[in-house]
């Protein structure tokens, strides 16, 4: 065990940086140089293009430049501002590195994806420049790596239980890991923000420490922006992470158990708003989703399968996809076949502020009054056991036909 320690410990040695280093980290960066580099391009374009955007860390980056990729594969940004910040780098819509501007950076990116099966998923991209930098590409590096593990997690769960040898199945059910998946994720970032507690760059983190749930882990995130912005008065950043944590919290609040789901209109498959009115006195299962998230697309089967057996019993489901691409989710309804109503998010990140989300499936189940029973974030077992309880639950206690029943909230 302390072999152990003493390996995963000797790196973290690495992230300390000397005073004169730290002093100089300092001082206002007013200028830098990002240059930069892509692999691939995409040959579908004559012109492709790498967008540079500042991470204001109210909601949604601003881009503030764009350049063409050269025929040298290279690319370079010029940096003026106030003060150093987050900015990211979006190379042709297919690639992203974030990099903290106190210093010149240089970054070598993949570019277009050159697989035969495209899944736009976080990618790790190493951006050479400081020693705050660091926490950025350790940071990214930590929550890649926590995402490919989720998937890969879940894919051999899925096709575990397809298998007609259960062993695999059961080994993974009953065999007890050493770290869960996101304790092991967790305890990294533990680390991570030990080492930089003080630094300015650590608003890159705090936005996703705080949650929307008050206590402990939610004061803690708090003091952390109040003693940044306290000792860092230029940082703005802090200011603004503030207010959108304090937003997102108030929001959370009205999506709680026994308030009314949120009254809003989409698109439909035929492009004609529509809304949640028609789901009165029904219970409904809101399923945010898109073409391109392999958990989602595996969910489906199961929600059919729910579908199904409880439709007659006053159940009903509505797809919202949160797909910028509307011949993707067009092409991804007619694979899929879902027997129940569609829409798509004429705003994604508005959609995904408003129900607070980042990531998918995220469902919500309401009762027939249109109030939130549940909110669900991947399709577990535990989840469909939930809902099936709900339901079975709310037919015995279903009104008399022709019996009132109340106005939905929505």
């Amino acid at each position: 065990m302390k072999k152990t320690m003493l390996k995963f410990c000797a790196p973290l040695l690495l992230l300390a940086a000397p005073a004169a280093v730290i002093a100089q980290q300092n001082k206002i960066v007013k200028a830098i140089t990002v240059n930069g580099s892509v692999e691939f391009t995409d040959p579908r374009q004559e012109v492709n293009k790498v967008y540079l955007s500042k991470d204001n860390l109210k909601g949604k980056p601003v881009v503030v430049d764009s350049c063409v990729v050269s025929k040298d594969n290279t690319f370079s940004f010029k940096i003026k501002q106030d003060h150093q910040g987050i900015y990211i780098i979006n190379a042709m819509n297919w690639d992203r590195a974030t990099f903290w501007s106190d210093a010149d950076v240089k970054v070598a990116m993949r570019g277009y994806d050159t697989a035969r099966y495209k899944v736009k998923i976080p990618h790790y991209n190493y951006v050479e420049g400081s020693y705050d930098n660091n926490f950025i590409n350790l940071s990214t590096l930590n929550n890649e790596l926590g995402y490919r593990r989720l998937i890969d997690e879940y894919n051999m769960e899925y096709y575990a239980k397809k298998a007609t040898d259960t062993t695999w199945y059961d080994y993974m059910k009953n065999h007890k890991k050493y770290n869960p998946m996101r304790e092991d994720n967790n305890i990294r970032e533990e680390i991570l923000v030990k080492c930089y507690a003080d630094r300015p760059v650590m608003v890159y983190a705090i936005r996703g420490m705080a949650g929307t749930e008050a206590g402990e882990k939610y004061d803690n995130a708090m003091k952390m922006l109040d003693k940044l912005m306290a000792r860092y008065p230029w940082l703005t950043e802090a200011k603004d992470l503030k207010q959108t944590i304090i937003t997102n919290k108030a929001q959370a609040m009205r999506l709680k158990s026994g308030q009314p789901m949120p009254a809003v209109q989409y698109p439909d498959a035929d492009g004609k708003l529509a809304g949640l009115e028609k789901y009165k006195g029904k219970y409904l299962l809101v399923d945010f989703w898109a073409s391109w998230c392999g958990p989602c697309r595996q969910a489906i089967p199961k929600v059919k399968e729910l579908y199904s057996n409880y439709k007659d019993k006053g159940f009903e489901v509505v797809s919202i996809s949160i797909d910028t691409d509307k011949n993707a989710w067009k092409k991804a309804m007619k694979e899929e076949a879902m027997p129940w109503d569609q829409m798509l998010s004429d705003n994604k990140d508005k959609t995904m502020e408003q129900f607070q989300f980042s990531g998918i499936p995220t469902m919500y189940l309401v009762d027939r009054e249109g109030k939130i029973i549940e909110r669900i974030t991947g399709y577990t077992e535990e989840a469909d056991a939930k809902i099936k309880e709900t339901l079975n639950k709310g037919a015995k206690a279903a009104p008399a036909q022709g019996g009132a029943v109340k106005m939905m909230g929505f």
